[in-house]
Order: structure tokens, then sequence, then C-alpha cells
């Protein structure tokens, strides 16, 4: 069946709307581009496509996923992030454009190091672009997740990376018989509030897992247990909230005077990264 791709937008979004949804047309746009790796131009330019059965029935699928709230990367299947491409779905959060940032702090700070780790990995995102970007560095990467760690590991054989090791199990527990030798710690950790969650968009409450979200009662719960298993002289890369920030300074200053604690804003001007240095 030969389709044009703006009539099958405008039928998209006519359907939505009809059910109450409004998502915008370059969303939708992403979705017929990524999901049938159709060249933007050939959209903007409404170009007949040869669209076969199966192709309309996919697209159908996308339509009643999307309206079921579904995140468009799910349905898609990856998320490009850094330099690397990573298989998302449901055993794993979304990577987001802040921590691309958080990654970029360390790549920028840390480059001559060779010895990292990345606490929570999830998709793998920040240990793998890490571990692409600095070939000759070892990268250890673990998560409270088996599932989690088997799509990481996916990842990481679909990039080609291999310098890279996957831990089972909660903060540095699994990296303590290599701790002597990590340098880096990074962390994007669960640090939304219990009683958030219930807020959140429907999109990341009925998709994505919240046990990567729960940061318990205060969103402290993942800091205090890694601040207290925090060996002396690595340099920390912690994802934050802005809501949680000056509570962090304060647990820093608590829990360990060996360390001192920066802050640094994302591109929305919130208190989104802290770093933690070794006091010499």
């Amino acid at each position: 069946m030969r389709l044009k791709p703006l009539e099958i937008l405008k039928d998209f979004e006519s359907k939505l709307k009809a059910a109450g949804k409004d998502i915008p047309r370059y969303v939708l746009m992403q979705l017929l581009r990524d999901l049938f790796s159709m060249p933007e131009s050939k959209i903007l330019l409404n170009e007949d496509v040869e669209f076969p059965d199966t192709a309309i029935e996919k697209l159908e699928d996308a339509l009643g996923r999307l309206l079921k709230d579904e995140p468009l990367d799910y349905i898609i299947g990856w998320k490009k992030f850094m330099n690397v491409v990573l298989k998302v779905d449901r055993r794993v959060l979304i990577p987001r454009p802040e921590t691309e940032g958080l990654v970029e702090m360390v790549l920028s700070e840390c480059n001559s190091n060779r010895f990292f780790a990345d606490v929570g990995t999830g998709s793998g995102a920040i240990a793998l672009s890490i571990a692409k970007e600095l070939p000759d560095a070892m990268v250890y990467a673990t998560d409270i997740s088996s599932d989690a760690l088997e799509l990481a590991a996916e990842n990481a054989c679909t990039n080609q990376i291999r310098n890279i090791k996957f831990l089972l199990g909660p903060c540095l527990t699994p990296i303590k018989p290599f701790i002597d030798e990590v340098e880096v710690i990074v962390s994007n950790p669960p640090y939304i509030k219990a009683e958030r969650l219930s807020t959140l968009d429907n999109s990341v409450r009925k998709y994505e897992p919240l046990t990567a979200l729960n940061g318990g009662a205060d969103g402290m719960s993942f800091y205090r247990e890694f601040l207290k298993e925090l060996p002396h002289g690595k340099k920390v890369f912690l994802e934050i909230a802005d809501y949680s920030a000056t509570t962090l300074e304060k647990l820093v200053k608590e829990l360990r005077n060996d360390y001192v604690i920066h802050l640094k804003k994302d591109l929305f001007g919130l208190r989104r990264y802290a770093i933690l240095n070794p006091v010499l």
C-alpha cells in the first residue's frame, strides 16, 4: 500500500486528539522516522512510500500504545545516548539528557583515570558511554536488578564495547573486590521522594521501573548508604534532585568530613549534580 507520510501523521493526530491526547507532531514524526528508518526529508517532502501490511499493523500497534501513555522510546525500542545506541524496554529507565551532562563532566575531568564504577547502571548508559570514550579504561557497572544487567550486557555487545564488567548487587557491595583500584565512582541513583511518585507523569509511573526512581521517604536512602560505604580517596559524581541538594550537603558534612561536596546546575538552572572530592 502506497501512502504519504504526512497523511499518516495527520491521521495519527486526529485519532490521538479524539482520545484527548495532545502529542506534538514532531514526536509522531520521530516515531515514523525511527520505527522504519525513514529519512526525515522523505517525510517532509511527503513522497509516496510503500507500506506493506506488516508496517501498517506496526503503526496501528504504535498508535494503540501511545494512546495508553507508553513512552515513545519504549515503542521505538532504542535510545541514542552520548556516543552509544541503547536498547530500552520496561526493565530500565529511559536515559535522560540531564544524565548526559553528568557523563560529560566525568569525561572532561577524569579522562586520564583508568578505573571507573557506575553504580545503578540500568540500561548501561553511563558505563557504556565512558567505556567507549575511554577504551583503555575499565568500567565496573552494577545494579540490583538482574533484568537490567541483562539488558545492559546486551547493549554492550550491540555497541561492541568490551572494557566493562557487569556486577549484581546493592550500592557498593558488588565492587568491593575491585574497590582499591577504582578511582572514579559515578551514579544516577533513585532519588525521587516516595510521596512524589504518584504525581509523576503517567508515561513514567505506569511504565518505567519505580524501584529505579524511589529514593525513600526523603529521597535520600541511596545517598545515606552510599556515603557510609564509600572508602576514602575516590572522586565521585552523583545525579541529584534539586530539592535534595541542601540535604545532601548537610549529609556529606555530617558523615564524611574527609570529602568536600560541590554542586553544579544543569541547563535548566537546577542543582542536578554533586561532585565529591577527597580531602587531601
